[in-house]
């Protein structure tokens, strides 16, 4: 129930300041839930955000071999590359990904 006296000019800092501390905290919580999303994310969970949202990327195999494109299918042990060659990699060659 809400009084009909104003409200005291120190209380409504408070509130002010409160309010602002929540949602910073609030903020840093979330950063911290998605660092942890991504510290648990496989690379087939990657490769699949890559996929889904287009992007390119470059993949490092084995070998010293520099892999570039867009995913076109991720499967449960491969990457295909839908560039004009239609390349393929399995996971187990895979050293490093990059999203550009």
């Amino acid at each position: 129930m809400k009084s009909n006296q104003p409200e005291h000019p120190d209380l409504a800092q408070f509130e002010r300041l409160a309010r602002m501390r929540f949602d910073e905290v609030a903020e840093y919580e979330q950063d911290a839930a998605m660092l942890e999303v991504q510290r648990l994310s496989t690379l087939r969970d990657r490769l699949l955000d890559a996929d889904d949202a287009d992007l390119t990327i470059r993949i490092w195999v084995r070998g010293g071999h520099l892999c570039e494109g867009v995913p076109s299918t991720v499967g449960q042990d491969h990457v295909e590359l839908g560039d004009s060659r239609q390349l393929i990699v399995p996971f187990s060659a895979i050293e490093m990904v990059e999203v550009i």
